[in-house]
């Protein structure tokens, strides 16, 4: 006899493994072609899954590029928690923490999100998505990067808005990378961001800036 208990561990594992392989393929395919290339049809013969199996996890284009984008954010997350044992207990750790966010802005993440945006500016639909998604994105970011920077530097008065203001200066900084392949004159603005970081340190909040992009836990 079929133990019941089994069998619907069995259910739910596969049920995992097709909604796993639904977002790797959309994050693929999101990759390789953007948001206007990537359709339910196309995802759903990348993860070699039936109609049926796509719509049950993911009833719209919009949820499944949501649930997508908030994969790939994981997975960065992910990559980010295995770096950060390398990131030095003293010297300059603000340093090497800021190099490491800026990973995030010059791979896979942040050209989906830079699509996405684009796309949102005229479709109601992925608008509202992406800003939950951001939101979100933002609150894990933020909580990653108390750890990257260490206590000592994340205790200090004006760590959540140097924070915040050090992401916003990269969105721009990795939109003229990407634009104008100014990687040079990036990478020496990184630099002398890097300098003026600790300067906001002891400045205090002066409020909540909206929602940006980045790695996730």
């Amino acid at each position: 006899m079929t133990d019941p208990a089994r069998q619907s561990r069995s259910q739910q594992q596969r049920s995992d493994e097709t909604r796993r392989a639904l977002l790797d393929a959309a994050v693929e395919s999101l990759t390789e072609m953007g948001v206007a290339k990537t359709t339910t049809l196309e995802v759903q013969r990348r993860a070699g899954v039936s109609r049926g199996a796509l719509l049950h996890h993911f009833p719209s284009k919009a949820e499944l590029i949501a649930a997508a984008v908030r994969h790939l954010a994981s997975m960065r997350g992910r990559e980010l928690n295995e770096k950060e044992a390398r990131l030095p207990a003293h010297g300059d750790r603000a340093s090497a923490a800021i190099d490491l966010l800026w990973e995030s802005f010059t791979g896979p993440i942040f050209y989906v999100t830079m699509d996405l945006r684009a796309a949102a500016r005229t479709d109601d639909e992925f608008s509202g998505m992406l800003t939950d998604v951001e939101r979100d994105i933002r609150e894990r970011i933020f909580h990653q990067s108390r750890r990257l920077f260490g206590p000592e530097i994340a205790g200090r008065p004006g760590f959540d808005r140097a924070l915040d203001m050090t992401l916003q200066f990269m969105i721009g900084a990795a939109m003229t990378a990407i634009l104008h392949r100014e990687q040079t004159r990036v990478a020496g603005l990184i630099e002398d961001w890097k300098r003026l970081f600790p300067i906001l340190l002891d400045a205090p909040a002066a409020g909540k800036a909206p929602g940006i992009c980045g790695g996730e836990e």
